[in-house]
């Protein structure tokens, strides 16, 4: 297994990692979220998440192929608050312990950069307890779920999306970790 950053040949396949977590490339089908009827109202949070995969951004390899994707922004750099921004592994890969592997990865780079604290939102209950088990998050508070418009871009690529999570719950869990 090979933590690394992206380059250009590893694009396409960060989006097929990110399909497994419910991110949609816009203009991939005529609604902005398949998963919802297209009459239906959706609640958008009022940012784009910018994510330039040059940076702040790390793929994991096996055999050759990408498996696994995270990367992660400052909440605020002047208070050295980090957050967690997106992590997906592919079903295939999740019995080879990818998924700490890229934790730690964006946990140290974050540490190196200066970051004090980590801000990580989840509305999955086994990921909760993963990053509560795995890492010692603790949680803060539990929020409504919004979609989030994402501008993804590497050298020449750039690409457009929504991601929304899982669509089985309406709770967002808010976790901090003290690094």
């Amino acid at each position: 297994m090979e933590i690394k950053r992206p380059d250009q040949s590893h694009f396409a396949a960060i989006f097929r990692c990110l399909a497994t977590y419910r991110f949609h490339v816009f203009g991939n089908s005529d609604s902005a979220d398949p998963d919802f009827p297209q009459d239906a109202v959706l609640s958008v949070r009022n940012g784009i998440c910018h994510v330039n995969l040059n940076e702040k951004c790390w793929v994991a390899e096996h055999d050759g192929n990408v498996v696994g994707f995270c990367c992660w922004a400052w909440q605020e750099q002047k208070k050295k608050s980090a957050k967690t921004v997106l992590i997906s592994v592919l079903p295939e890969a999740r019995s080879l312990g990818v998924g700490p592997l890229l934790q730690r990865q964006r946990l140290d780079e974050m540490r190196e950069q200066g970051a004090r604290e980590v801000h990580t939102w989840s509305d999955d209950p086994r990921a909760i307890r993963w990053y509560k088990m795995q890492f010692g998050y603790q949680l803060v508070d539990y929020e409504p779920i919004h979609h989030c418009i994402h501008h993804f871009s590497l050298g020449e690529h750039s690409c457009w999306g929504i991601h929304r999570g899982f669509v089985d719950n309406d709770q967002l869990a808010h976790l901090v970790l003290a690094l």
